[in-house]
């Protein structure tokens, strides 16, 4: 009894530290209640839907951190209805899973104008090989934001779908170098490779896109 009693004062402190000032902190409290595991999900799911709490990013990334299918409901609707804090970590709460129900909240948060939820969206659809992604993605390798724009051609060519070819056609032939660079790569993994790219122009579309890759910083 006692020993139960102690791990309840000491969930309810990391719950408290989850909303410090202090970034280290709150780092160490989301991963000391992730540990917790799927214990804790229904009781942190509670919690966030209580918009009026503190600390309710925290609770959002300790449940992208346990990964229980369970939470997708209400991080779905925490992407929708917080503060800008809480929806950033949700979306990435989100992308931790790859179940086909995420796709129309992710979806959805793509189309809203915040470059850096955008790129890292377009980065994590290319794991899904959903034709549904397809569209957002062609949209989002034209945006103006050069990295939004490089994430988006990069995921065309993972998601596999031929019918991306003509967009990154249009990305090669408008985009800046960096983009250009993607939509060449992606061209050559679908096969879409037009006569007017040289061998040398896919070289080092490649090694751009390698070079990007191995800067990527996971959102999170």
């Amino acid at each position: 009894m006692g020993d139960e009693l102690g791990e309840d004062r000491f969930f309810e402190n990391d719950l408290k530290e989850l909303a410090s000032e202090d970034p280290f902190i709150r780092d160490q409290a989301v991963v000391r209640v992730a540990q917790r595991g799927v214990g804790v999900v229904q009781a942190l799911m509670s919690i966030l839907g209580d918009f009026a709490k503190p600390g309710l990013a925290g609770i959002a990334n300790a449940l992208g951190k346990i990964g229980d299918g369970r939470a997708i409901p209400v991080l779905a609707q925490a992407a929708k209805m917080g503060d800008e804090d809480l929806r950033i970590a949700a979306v990435w709460a989100l992308a931790q899973f790859r179940e086909p129900e995420v796709l129309p909240a992710l979806l959805a948060e793509c189309e809203r104008p915040h470059p850096m939820i955008q790129s890292f969206l377009a980065n994590v659809l290319g794991s899904f090989q959903d034709s549904r992604v397809v569209p957002i993605l062609a949209k989002l390798s034209l945006h103006p934001n050069r990295e939004v724009a490089f994430q988006a051609a990069s995921a065309l060519g993972e998601v596999g779908d031929r019918t991306a070819v003509a967009i990154l056609q249009k990305s090669w032939r408008h985009g800046e170098p960096l983009v250009r660079a993607a939509s060449a790569a992606s061209l050559r993994r679908l096969g879409g490779k037009p006569s007017w790219i040289s061998p040398w122009a896919i070289f080092f579309g490649l090694a751009g896109v390698a070079a990007v890759a191995a800067g990527w910083i996971v959102y999170r």
